[in-house]
């Protein structure tokens, strides 16, 4: 009989898990990169919003210089 899926999944899991153990550098890779991506998207996040709040205050000054130059 042959092994399902979740056996096989288990399987590699658990295989996977063992050779991080006995190579801690890889280890410390992956968990830095997750670090990494983390920080990075939080960051993205954060330049993105303070982006969104400057165009709105450059709209409004425009908007003002544009009043500025209406003929009265």
């Amino acid at each position: 009989m042959s092994p399902g899926p979740v056996e096989e999944v288990g399987s590699t899991a658990r295989s996977l898990i063992e050779s991080l153990t006995t190579t801690p550098m890889i280890l410390a890779l992956v968990v830095f990169n997750i670090f990494y991506i983390g920080f990075s998207t939080w960051l993205q996040h954060e330049q993105g919003k303070r982006f969104t709040d400057n165009q709105a205050i450059w709209e409004r000054l425009t908007e003002k210089a544009m009043q500025g130059c209406q003929p009265k």
